[in-house]
């Protein structure tokens, strides 16, 4: 038998729902925060695109204001992540957290990228498809997560 594996017949063994039920407020506060956080990103992320939009086809003018809410882009994904272990989410909704970053640090380092290497530079829009998708992805699970918790919280106290 693994070290890794959890004896449940075991008395001493903590009880998952009793965890569930005993979340400090900040805890409860976090995941709702964490929640709006993540849609609020994925309502930026089509703002950052329609600013692009602006630029190409208005006035290129306009790439300073892109350029400009991409530095709000970086501080809300840092903040998401930050809050993803003060909300004591799981492993994999930390990771994807963390993916966003990344993905972000990405998209900056791809629009720095000189002319000579020009077909790197094309995937900065094919990252900000794969932000705003995952962002989504992010918001789905996220929900599925904090209403199973509910429902598990629920039965508890019935």
């Amino acid at each position: 038998m693994s070290n890794l594996s959890v004896n449940r017949n075991d008395p001493e063994a903590p009880d998952r729902v009793v965890e569930i039920t005993n979340l400090s407020p900040l805890v409860v506060r976090a995941r709702l925060v964490f929640k709006g956080m993540v849609r609020i990103f994925a309502i930026c992320i089509l703002i950052q695109v329609f600013l692009a939009g602006l630029a190409l086809f208005w006035d290129s003018a306009q790439w300073a204001s892109h350029t400009g809410f991409a530095r709000l882009l970086i501080v809300v994904s840092i903040l998401i992540l930050v809050n993803s272990f003060i909300a004591r989410l799981p492993l994999s909704l930390r990771l994807r957290s963390a993916s966003l970053f990344g993905i972000i640090i990405l998209i900056a380092v791809s629009a720095k990228l000189p002319s000579g290497i020009g077909y790197l530079a094309a995937l900065h829009p094919v990252l900000a498809l794969m932000l705003f998708f995952g962002t989504v992805s992010l918001v789905r699970e996220t929900d599925g997560f904090i209403k199973q918790k509910k429902q598990e919280s629920a039965k508890q106290s019935v």
